[in-house]
């Protein structure tokens, strides 16, 4: 299988409005993911859209993506982050969905303000401003885990 190829297909299909587009799209997740290679996971971020047709498809490649994170976290969360300055214009809501499982979850949170850490500045800001949003949209909820992601910066 070439991981290129199925990268092209899941991006090429990722608005799903279509049987076919929903077909191809499933296919090249399931091919990618059953790799178990952590390494695909920016260009599997690729794929989020916010246009997308199919949400509970779609929510298959936040899934997908967090089998591939969960035996090495830090570098998946490391891998999350590039590609999130690449999406964040067309798939905001997805990168927030993906966010607020992380600020859900209190072992990849703390992580997480670690590897935000180490970004170049124009991601890192990106990043904060998606997570100063979040904050403000639903600040009982996420105000006290974003401080806290925030805090490890």
């Amino acid at each position: 299988m070439d991981v290129k190829v199925e990268l092209k297909k899941l991006y090429t299909n990722r608005l799903l409005q279509s049987q076919k587009e929903i077909s191809e799209f499933e296919e090249a997740l399931s091919n990618l993911v059953s790799l178990g290679d952590k390494s695909v996971i920016t260009g599997l971020c690729l794929g989020f859209d916010d246009d997308t047709e199919q949400y509970e498809i779609m929510f298959g490649l936040v899934h997908g993506i967090e089998h591939l994170y969960k035996e090495n976290i830090e570098e998946g969360l490391y891998l999350i982050t590039l590609a999130v300055p690449s999406v964040i214009d067309r798939a905001r809501e997805w990168m927030e969905v993906l966010h607020y499982r992380i600020l859900n979850h209190e072992q990849v949170r703390r992580i997480y303000g670690s590897v935000l850490s180490k970004l170049d500045d124009n991601t890192k800001e990106i990043i904060v401003n998606l997570l100063s949003d979040i904050k403000s949209e639903d600040p009982n909820m996420f105000s006290n885990s974003v401080d806290e992601v925030l805090q490890a910066i």
